[in-house]
């Protein structure tokens, strides 16, 4: 899966204080244009923001990383992760913005090939039938379940089953 990361530095009312890109891949959004700007202002919806905020508040909240799929009007679906950072040596941030978290966020490609099964065991994801469940409905091995479930959050980068679930519903795999 190809990705296309950048990492923001935030500050704590998650407005970016800093931006820049990973490697050489060129980003839809011009970096300087989102300094100062609210995480979130490019969403499509405000769902997506409220959901992007509140990922970015875990965090910090938190310490732990957190992850969240979101459509961006720029960039498309996207898989956002945020990690909370103390100090970064390598990289200049503004001096008079307190620095609490560094986003970091993949583009995911718009055609994910999923095989027949693997559409299957999504629409059975979706239902909330466990492994062994889809197992039964399949006649398949419990552990060839499992397999698949694995091939599909590694395809669509899903963290877990919330991340395969949203991406049925964004891609109309389940009513």
């Amino acid at each position: 899966m190809r990705h296309v990361h950048f990492v923001a530095g935030l500050d704590q009312e998650a407005r970016f204080v800093h931006y820049f890109c990973c490697d050489s891949i060129d980003l839809a959004a011009d970096p300087a244009e989102m300094i100062g700007r609210q995480l979130g202002s490019r969403a499509r919806t405000d769902d997506d923001a409220r959901r992007l905020r509140s990922t970015f508040s875990e965090c910090v909240l938190t310490g732990d990383p957190q992850e969240c799929v979101i459509t961006d009007d720029v960039s498309g679906v996207i898989q956002c992760r945020f990690e909370k950072v103390v100090q970064r040596r390598d990289r200049a941030f503004h001096s008079d913005d307190e620095v609490v978290a560094i986003a970091v966020a993949c583009q995911l490609p718009g055609d994910i090939d999923l095989s027949q099964r693997e559409q299957q065991i999504v629409r059975l994801i979706c239902q909330d039938k466990s492994n062994s469940e889809i197992a039964a409905a399949l006649k398949l091995a419990g552990s060839t379940v499992e397999t698949h479930r694995q091939n599909i959050r590694k395809k669509i980068g899903a963290g877990g089953t919330a991340g395969i679930v949203l991406y049925a519903v964004q891609h109309g795999l389940v009513d």
